[in-house]
């Protein structure tokens, strides 16, 4: 199963770099003097390697360059896809590049755990998993999970899976399931993850969650206005 990724990104910083034109950037990552534009990383969190983003850029760009030309990236890559240059896939791929260079942390987990960290905090239960990947789905259950202690939010979340084991006849005895204290483990690591993301949110006005999936098309991270598909097709969202 694959997993749901949270990418916490920094849209002021993102807009900047997006705004910036096709050979600054170029020179920026191959001279390494852009690294200071990454927003500091969020101390609970993780994120992609600064020279592995550098590296996937300046890969696109050995690619693609003669299909856009030298303005800004945004407006060169939506005029690549209007004149069929480019198709969509290929051109979101350099703006989803640089959502994780301004990401200020990342978050990862199994489709069929994160329903038990974000089915509580919705009014019904999601049907599947491609419910996941509703925009309305993410802006609730993070609202909710933000206003939360984190500590009763952890706790609620190891209760509900207990709950649920139990339900379907799994024994909680350890000594019959040595796995049962590593995922357990594992669950309060997400879950208190989790809740840093949805606080973060919170605080901070400038953040967004864009949300994917392992192996997604770059076109399609994100949802509602912040979709990387529809950016390049309506332009780019106020905050």
């Amino acid at each position: 199963m694959p997993d749901l990724q949270i990418r916490l990104v920094d849209v002021e910083r993102w807009h900047r770099l997006a705004t910036m034109t096709f050979p600054e950037m170029i020179e920026g990552m191959e001279k390494q003097n852009l690294r200071e534009t990454r927003p500091l990383l969020n101390p609970h969190l993780e994120r992609s390697f600064t020279a592995d983003l550098e590296g996937d850029f300046l890969q696109w760009t050995d690619k693609w360059s003669k299909e856009v030309g030298d303005g800004m990236i945004v407006e060169e890559l939506t005029i690549a896809v209007d004149r069929k240059m480019l198709g969509i896939e290929d051109a979101c791929e350099p703006l989803s590049i640089l959502s994780q260079w301004c990401s200020t942390g990342e978050w990862a987990a199994w489709e069929a755990r994160v329903l038990l960290y974000v089915e509580p905090q919705l009014d019904s239960e999601l049907s599947d998993a491609e419910e996941l990947y509703r925009e309305h789905v993410w802006k609730t259950a993070l609202n909710k999970i933000g206003l939360t202690d984190k500590a009763s939010y952890v706790e609620s979340v190891i209760l509900d899976w207990m709950a649920r084991r139990e339900a379907l006849g799994e024994t909680m005895d350890e000594t019959k399931d040595p796995l049962i204290i590593s995922t357990m483990q594992a669950h309060e690591r997400a879950s208190k993850e989790l809740h840093e993301i949805a606080f973060q949110l919170r605080k901070n006005e400038y953040l967004i969650a864009l949300i994917g999936r392992e192996w997604l098309e770059p076109q399609r991270w994100g949802q509602g206005k912040w979709n990387l598909g529809r950016i390049l097709y309506d332009g780019w969202p106020e905050v």
